[in-house]
């Protein structure tokens, strides 16, 4: 694909500098940017130029707080909340694909905590408000805190994907992970004693059956980029 550049996107790993060609720049939207000529497009330049329309993401649904937007490493999780009824198949889908059974405890993707309001219990949220339900997911966050105060190092990212994971053989089942988090979403099985975490398989979308969650490939928004001529060339780096 070296014979592409200038004519089409580039996906370029710079903060780890992955050795496959093709990897979605590691991190957050917040640090991530299509650019051209050094001049970087941000997410809020995709939105308002329409990269992101076709999967539902406009500035009145941002705005109004029905699309929510979670980063991953390769991926952009599209939740659109008025499309969420709150039937938890992504639990259970998420814990049968990672853990071999149904356990709403472990599941990586989080609606029941937040299934009467949203959160902190303030909003009209849930099924006591306007029943649009919060999914919450993991945001592999790029300098994430449940790597840095795991005490024996059990979460890395992984080589592949870029997802933050957990290794069962290194995970000792302290739970600091789940602490250190700011949204508490790694959790320890209480059946293995080991710490659970999303490892943005997707599964949650497939499995979604009113297409409430979607996995956008960041290679598929740089090509939308180009098409709907914001950029001519589109390269994913840490901004």
């Amino acid at each position: 694909m070296e014979e592409k550049k200038g004519a089409s996107e580039q996906l370029v790993d710079s903060a780890e500098k992955a050795p496959t060609e093709g990897k979605a720049a590691q991190g957050g939207f917040t640090r991530r940017q299509v650019v051209i000529g050094g001049v970087g497009v941000g997410l809020a330049g995709l939105i308002a130029g329409g990269a992101l329309a076709k999967w539902g993401v406009v500035e009145d649904s941002i705005a109004s707080g029905r699309i929510v937007l979670d980063p991953m490493p390769q991926k952009l999780i599209v939740t659109d909340r008025a499309r969420c009824s709150g039937c938890q198949r992504c639990e259970l889908m998420c814990s049968l694909r990672n853990d071999g059974r149904a356990c709403q405890n472990t599941a990586r993707v989080r609606v029941w905590q937040n299934y009467n309001f949203g959160p902190g219990g303030e909003s009209q949220d849930g099924i006591f408000g306007n029943c649009q339900f919060t999914v919450e997911h993991c945001k592999q966050c790029k300098d994430a805190w449940c790597v840095k105060n795991c005490p024996v190092h059990a979460i890395a990212p992984d080589p592949e994907t870029g997802a933050r994971v957990v290794d069962p053989e290194a995970c000792i089942g302290c739970g600091m992970c789940h602490e250190a988090c700011p949204w508490n979403m790694p959790v320890v099985d209480t059946e293995t004693g080991v710490s659970t975490k999303c490892i943005a398989c997707g599964r949650c979308a497939v499995q979604c059956p009113n297409g409430a969650i979607k996995f956008v490939d960041w290679k598929d928004i740089a090509q939308e980029a180009i098409d709907k001529g914001i950029v001519r060339t589109a390269t994913l780096v840490e901004a």
